[in-house]
């Protein structure tokens, strides 16, 4: 699932486990997902909020590291534009301004986008397969063709990636480093507090 976080109140994996939170709207998108993802046939689907426990920082530090490949190997990427309507102009979506969707949209090999009202924008089975679509993307990131398509995980092109990132931000400081890690196939300590000593180190 990649998404837009709704501010802090997204239900976490303690929520989930207590049964607690299940309401709002942020609750309300993530059974969105879920019911897109068992039409699409999933049995199992994925979703940062409420997958990873962040109160241990072991889980943490490997989901972190681990993220570009989960979006690389799952069988679809259900994308959520909450602030989009089907027909309009995607560009202006939040969900082109924040860091961690860089590799959600550059990682999976199969993706649907969905507008905020769960209506698909295309009928095509894999929306990066969509030639209309794939330009409204380049037009909207400024990422060529050939890397929506597929695209390679190095160190190589580290000027052009870094300008791709630089339209984004990140609510934690440190998390406009660790969300580059899997797109240029790097990895680092994940040590939240050392602010922008990560993205010298990246």
């Amino acid at each position: 699932f990649s998404h837009r976080w709704f501010n802090n109140a997204e239900p976490t994996f303690q929520d989930m486990v207590k049964g607690e939170n299940l309401e709002g709207a942020a609750y309300e998108k993530l059974l969105g997902f879920c019911a897109k993802a068992e039409w699409h046939g999933c049995l199992l689907g994925w979703s940062d909020t409420c997958c990873i426990d962040k109160t241990s920082s072991a889980e943490l530090q490997e989901a972190i590291r681990s993220m570009f490949n989960w979006y690389r190997n799952a069988d679809i990427c259900i994308v959520h534009w909450s602030d989009s309507d089907k027909g309009g102009d995607i560009a202006t979506d939040r969900w082109f301004t924040r860091g961690w969707t860089l590799q959600e949209l550059l990682a999976p090999t199969r993706m649907k986008f969905y507008d905020k009202c769960w209506q698909d924008f295309t009928a095509a089975p894999n929306d990066k397969d969509h030639a209309p679509m794939k330009d409204a993307l380049c037009r909207a990131t400024g990422i060529p063709r050939r890397d929506l398509e597929h695209f390679v995980p190095t160190t190589a092109r580290v000027q052009e990636k870094m300008y791709w990132a630089s339209k984004r931000r990140t609510t934690k400081i440190e998390d406009a480093a660790y969300s580059l890690m899997g797109i240029f196939d790097v990895s680092i300590p994940v040590v939240y507090g050392e602010g922008h000593l990560a993205f010298h180190r990246l």
